[in-house]
């Protein structure tokens, strides 16, 4: 007997790219917090978000992680690692 759940639904969607709703969501936090003038605030929840994505990506399979997976494994992670610790060193940096 076939399922009924066919892959093409939103919700099929969204289960796909779950991670990267996730992601996205925090982004718009993390920018609102950036707009209210917290500048440095967001800028390390900035960097905390691409070190977790980082891990996220490292340790999830291709098919949970969706759209955030563009590379291989290594290679995503370690990006998303070099950006997120980037950041986090630009944030506490004086005068920038």
């Amino acid at each position: 007997m076939p399922s009924d759940r066919s892959p093409f639904t939103l919700r099929a969607a969204i289960r796909r790219q779950a991670v990267l709703i996730a992601a996205l969501v925090v982004l718009g936090v993390v920018v609102a917090v950036g707009a209210t003038g917290r500048a440095p605030l967001a800028g390390t929840l900035l960097g905390i978000e691409l070190v977790i994505l980082a891990v996220l990506r490292l340790t999830l399979p291709t098919r949970v992680v969706g759209a955030l997976a563009v590379r291989q494994r290594l290679v995503d992670a370690a990006v998303l690692l070099v950006l997120g610790l980037g950041t986090l060193a630009l944030v506490g940096a004086p005068n920038l």
